[in-house]
């Protein structure tokens, strides 16, 4: 007897119950794990061609969005408005980006992540994120990523 495997739940399901939480609610460890995650580039200036921009990243497969900016000292996650520039793309993605599992330009490339609006910002933010490197995250963040890595690697082949 062959044994099915029970179906995968449609993403945008699982992205529910962060879409019903107040974005203060959400922002405020979010805001506190970016400023961990990049503190050495921000304290370096890195980032302060993002000064008074405003990006917004689409997490396409839970239809979320977070709006983020910089105020010259750290990163904040904001209220919905108007951005430069807008990454798009599914969580696995992102995580393949963050862990360095595909080149940043194959993802892009390939059309598994997606830069709209100012395309030179945009440029500019993506080449930040590929010169760091993993060594230089914290070890929980390190963690937490080869974590996500290998539950995607895992859902992967058990529905391939």
């Amino acid at each position: 007897m062959v044994k099915m495997l029970p179906p995968v739940p449609d993403p945008s399901i699982l992205g529910l119950p962060i879409k019903l939480l107040p974005t203060t609610v959400i922002a405020a460890p979010i805001e506190r794990l970016i400023n961990r995650l990049f503190k050495v580039p921000v304290e370096e200036g890195d980032f302060d061609f993002l000064e008074d921009r405003w990006l917004k990243i689409h997490f396409s497969d839970i239809n979320f969005n977070i709006h983020l900016g910089f105020d010259g000292t750290r990163l904040n996650i904001v209220e919905p408005r108007p951005c430069d520039v807008e990454f798009r793309g599914t969580i696995p993605a992102f995580i393949s980006l963050a862990t360095r599992k595909e080149d940043p330009d194959t993802l892009f490339f390939q059309r598994k992540l997606m830069i709209e609006g100012d395309t030179e910002l945009g440029l500019g933010i993506k080449n930040l994120l590929d010169s760091l490197e993993m060594e230089q995250l914290p070890a929980e963040i390190r963690a937490i990523l080869t974590l996500s890595n290998k539950v995607q690697s895992g859902l992967s082949k058990l529905i391939h």
